[in-house]
């Protein structure tokens, strides 16, 4: 039989033609997928050297935020004085850091705090929990405050009062990074119990995890209107963009401050011993060190606001159809 006597069902079967699948549906995206999806494509995000410089000039365009931070170090250092605290005076040096780090300094405060008042009969079993909270919510607010003058002053050139009005949304936001934080800080211990090694390692990558996946809520809160978990998993998108070295920069702000932490505990830092009168030195380099986190939030908002327009948005659930 000839091709061309060979019905046309025959001839794609020996043609080897198929035809083409039809389009697979939807599937429903579960929770935890939407919350952690992939954006795909290239990011725009600068460099790391430029975003860095940029918060550092968004800093410095802002004298009373410089001129704030020694004062309001001043005005910690006094009541924690009140509370008993004698030092040492370096750990404020994390005070207006990015959370985990802050959140590092709110434990140890904390822990000091009522420790050195348990040993006069003050302190209490639920003390050192209240003292965490109380240290988280003003690290907080900080958070608030110097993420939303950042934001203004890189949307703007400005900033204003409209920030501390904008800061009151941003806060709940920053409560909720607090306290994600210290879960982290929570599940880095149980990095100890792989040993010295492999369990400091464990645990910095913990850490590195909370900067990575969170540094962008904040100036997320004070540019857009979202809920919550809605902010937090758009923080989660913004820092998996492929190409914006978000990992490599977690890095770069944990494993320093990490290094402050431990020269803290041996005494190598200014103001690291055990006194209520820090020296001149020991004043500067805590100043110093705060202008330095301030500039790292302020970069982190600089970050998101070049990608903020190419950030998608989660997925919309699928709807279940009615039988």
């Amino acid at each position: 039989m000839s091709d061309r006597k060979r019905k046309p069902s025959q001839r794609r079967a020996t043609s080897g033609y198929r035809a083409p699948a039809p389009p697979k549906p939807d599937r429903p995206r579960g929770f935890l997928e939407r919350f952690v999806a992939r954006p795909v494509g290239t990011s725009p995000m600068p460099k790391i050297r430029t975003s860095f410089a940029r918060g550092v000039a968004a800093v410095l365009g802002a004298p009373a935020l410089v001129v704030a931070v020694p004062i309001f170090v001043l005005i910690v250092w006094i009541a924690l004085i009140a509370l008993g605290f004698q030092g040492p005076f370096a750990l404020l040096a994390s005070m207006f850091a990015v959370p985990p780090i802050s959140t590092e300094m709110d434990i140890s405060l904390a822990s000091s705090v009522f420790a050195q008042a348990g040993k006069t009969g003050v302190g209490s079993a639920v003390g050192p929990l209240l003292g965490i909270v109380a240290f988280l919510v003003l690290s907080a607010a900080l958070q608030a405050i110097v993420t939303t003058v950042a934001v203004e002053r890189f949307r703007t050139g400005a900033v204003t009062s409209w920030a501390a009005r904008r800061a009151i949304h941003v806060f709940p936001v920053t409560i909720g990074v607090g306290a994600a934080n210290l879960g982290i800080l929570i599940a880095a211990q149980f990095g100890q119990l792989l040993g010295a090694g492999i369990g400091l390692l464990v645990a910095v990558g913990i850490l590195m995890a909370g900067v990575y996946l969170f540094a962008f809520a904040p100036a997320i809160a004070a540019d857009e209107d979202h809920p919550l978990p809605l902010t937090m998993s758009k923080a989660v998108r913004a820092a998996r963009m492929p190409g914006s070295n978000n990992l490599l920069l977690a890095a770069i702000v944990v494993v320093p401050s990490l290094a402050l932490f431990s020269a803290t505990g041996f005494g190598a830092l200014p103001g690291s011993t055990i006194d209520v009168n820090p020296s001149i030195g020991a004043w500067v380099t805590v100043i110093l060190l705060n202008l330095l986190h301030i500039s790292v939030v302020a970069m982190f908002a600089f970050r998101y606001l070049s990608v903020a327009h190419v950030v998608p948005e989660a997925p919309a659930p699928a709807s279940r159809s009615r039988r």
